[in-house]
């Protein structure tokens, strides 16, 4: 199912925008970018092929996939089922384990993922399972923070292939960024302005009150998530009162008992449905 942005919806939610703030959220649209399904697909299998050429040439047999969480309904367990598709099986020993005791640790053990922003999550997950192990990072969709936040350990990361997310402050003047994140009752951005037909990332790192929930920068929602923070209730409880247009294919509006910010409902993640 394509979730890549529908043109007309878009002027519907631009033309619904303070008029002082259009030129700018406009500006932020455009810059946003969108990972198709086969760009998404392109990117991992080049990957693969990269890594799978790096421990050809190291003589390396074994694909040692660390899954941290045994959790089906998570990214990482979804991207190692579809690398499995394109992976030899006669030629390689594959293992998929959350247990560190089942790994070989004379090789390298994979930690994948679709992407990664800050790169705390990942060094979470080295810090208390992996520190002493030599560690592949598979991840094609990747930041310059988290390779530096990674890059601590003894990691192998893809280079060649990767995707380098970069964030709204290299893409956009602060003084717009200022201008337009105010009415979503924040100035501190250090997210993403990209996501995926899979999926829009949490709060965190994207921008779902825009990308999922289509939430209009203008001065009725400013205030609603203004005084949600002042009186330091979730914006969950005033969500319904929120002027909204989503503006994704195949996404519609959803009410209070959908939204939650740090799962967002579009685009539908193909793992969160099994």
């Amino acid at each position: 199912m394509d979730y890549s942005f529908n043109t007309i919806l878009i002027n519907e939610w631009l033309s619904k925008c303070d008029s002082n703030i259009r030129d700018i959220a406009k500006d932020f649209l455009d810059l946003s970018i969108y990972i198709s399904e086969s760009e998404f697909d392109n990117y991992l299998l080049n990957s693969l092929k990269e890594m799978l050429e790096y421990f050809d040439k190291c003589n390396i047999k074994k694909l040692q996939f660390f899954n941290p969480e045994n959790n089906i309904k998570k990214s990482n367990y979804w991207i190692i089922m579809k690398l499995l598709n394109f992976i030899d099986k006669d030629k390689y020993i594959i293992s998929i384990s959350d247990n560190i005791k089942d790994f070989d640790e004379s090789t390298y053990i994979i930690l994948a993922d679709d992407a990664s922003y800050s790169g705390s999550q990942i060094s979470n997950y080295i810090d208390e399972y992996i520190s002493k192990y030599k560690i592949f990072i598979f991840i094609p969709f990747i930041s310059k923070i988290a390779i530096e936040r990674i890059n601590k350990y003894d990691v192998k990361f893809i280079e060649k292939n990767r995707y380098e997310l970069k964030p709204l402050t290299e893409l956009m003047e602060n003084e717009k960024i200022i201008k337009l994140f105010d009415y979503y009752g924040t100035r501190n951005i250090i997210q993403y302005p990209i996501y995926f037909n899979h999926k829009v990332a949490d709060s965190y790192s994207s921008f779902p009150l825009i990308y999922s929930y289509g939430i209009i920068p203008n001065e009725k929602n400013k205030e609603i998530i203004n005084d949600c923070k002042k009186k330091m209730i979730p914006l969950k409880s005033r969500f319904n009162e929120l002027d909204k247009i989503t503006f994704l294919n195949n996404s519609k509006i959803v009410d209070s008992n959908e939204y939650d910010i740090n799962n967002p409902k579009y685009p539908i993640s193909p793992y969160k449905m099994i």
